[in-house]
């Protein structure tokens, strides 16, 4: 049984599990327990990270020398098509566990089998698979008695018929597209030729509007299949000045919550336990996370994901940070047979995460780029202090620069130049705009780069 730190310590460290994922901040936790010896992203680690966490760190950045906009398993096919290459014999004779973003490609097994390691991969049942297609999400979540906006599922090869969806759902409505992730392909449509302007599909979901509030909460399915609901972040969304596009997730707000009415947390908890009973019922152990569009005394469930999100970091910062085990820890833990325990947190705690995207059309090459690590604003400048990975060396007038694209990168359009982390709020309540704070920083951030024409 894995209760505490020092249980971790004991049972877990010497695993040292193989890490997996889009970028290495999303591991963060497992990294800060010691329970990585190796790490496989698509995305390059901060400066410093190898050193810190003595985790060896295997990218495709680091090979390629670029930074994409990608979030899809296909840079994690094209990391392990270069992984013989970059481990060499190191693997041989060893034994690793798979701690995925979401779920893991067949051919990966063999790839990593043939540097002479063998993959431990969990056994979990899938019939929650079906569930990562939207328009199939909200038909379960009916059948659980969760409330869901209206929608509609069409087909889309001969274009949106607009007149007659906007007689359903109003001027403005929500059309996605049912397998996609971090708001990519999703549009709002507020008149024809937005409509007409959508590229052609077998199916759309099309939903009403709701409004622009959105909450991300937290749950998690113990072996003997408990649920918990955990904590509730403010969604950033579609921050323009961020460099993100209408729904497209741009950041987390972990302390916004507590400025939302009573009635509203507690239709989002009666949800939540509902959601948890029912992936608990398919068979599903672990983290997932659910999203709900906020009514003024409401909610409506948009979807559910089972998997460790892009803010499952900044969560398991704030456990490490009340002397808990890391929600991730336990997700990787439960899926490798340690039964663990956990005390869910659910008051909003100061914790914000704001990613910043290249603006630029065109590949630019970055010929000078900041160090990562904790700054504070003096006059507009950012300015550097100390060494910093996440939320836990960020003072209260700091912020912390993660994830950022190195010197010597070339960087494509709408790829993540960094990321803000704070214990402050950075956007306006609703999570669709900066405030005067996160507007300032941004622009700090830029001013720190320089950039040039990409070099062939």
């Amino acid at each position: 049984m894995i209760a505490s730190l020092d249980d971790v310590e004991r049972l877990l460290r010497p695993a040292r599990f193989l890490g997996t994922a889009p970028r290495p901040l999303y591991l963060l936790p497992l990294l800060r327990t010691g329970c990585l010896a190796g790490l496989l992203t698509p995305e390059g680690a901060d400066t410093g990270w190898t050193d810190r966490f003595t985790a060896d760190m295997y990218t495709l950045e680091e090979r390629t020398g670029c930074r994409t906009d990608t979030l899809s398993g296909r840079d994690l096919d094209a990391l392990m098509d270069h992984l013989p290459d970059l481990v060499g014999n190191r693997w041989r004779g060893r034994e690793f566990a798979l701690a995925a973003y979401g779920t893991y490609r067949p051919h990966w097994r063999q790839t990593i089998e043939a540097t002479g390691a063998r993959l431990l991969v969990p056994d979990v049942q899938h019939a929650w698979e079906a569930l990562k297609d939207k328009a199939a999400m909200r038909d379960w979540f009916r059948q659980q008695g969760v409330p869901t906006p209206d929608d509609l599922v069409v087909g889309g090869v001969d274009g949106i018929d607009y007149p007659a969806l906007r007689r359903r759902f109003g001027d403005r409505f929500v059309v996605q597209k049912p397998l996609s992730a971090g708001g990519n392909g999703t549009y709002l449509v507020t008149d024809e030729s937005t409509a007409a302007g959508l590229p052609s599909r077998e199916r759309w979901l099309v939903s009403e509007y709701v409004g622009d509030t959105t909450l991300a909460c937290y749950g998690f399915v113990a072996h003997d299949g408990t649920a918990a609901t955990l904590r509730a972040a403010l969604q950033l969304a579609g921050i323009e000045e961020a460099g993100s596009g209408f729904g497209e997730y741009s950041g987390s707000d972990f302390g916004a919550p507590a400025l939302l009415p009573p009635a509203v947390l507690a239709r989002t908890n009666d949800a939540m336990e509902r959601i948890g009973r029912g992936l608990a019922g398919l068979g599903y152990r672990g983290i997932f996370g659910a999203d709900f569009a906020v009514r003024p005394d409401s909610v409506v469930a948009l979807e559910v994901n089972c998997r460790v999100l892009g803010s499952t970091w900044l969560l398991g910062e704030i456990e490490l940070r009340d002397g808990q085990v890391p929600t991730l820890v336990r997700h990787v833990a439960e899926r490798h047979g340690h039964r663990t325990l956990g005390k869910p947190g659910q008051d909003p705690a100061d914790g914000v995460q704001l990613t910043v995207r290249h603006t630029a059309a065109e590949a630019c090459h970055v010929p000078s780029a900041p160090a990562p690590g904790v700054y504070a604003l003096q006059d507009d400048r950012l300015v550097f202090r100390r060494p910093g990975y996440g939320l836990l060396e960020c003072g209260p007038d700091e912020c912390v620069l993660v994830n950022l694209a190195r010197e010597g990168t070339v960087l494509h359009p709408r790829g993540i130049l960094g990321r803000l982390v704070a214990r402050r709020p950075l956007s306006a309540p609703d999570g669709r705009s900066l405030n005067a704070d996160g507007r300032r920083l941004v622009q700090a951030l830029r001013r720190l780069y320089s950039f040039g024409e990409e070099r062939s």
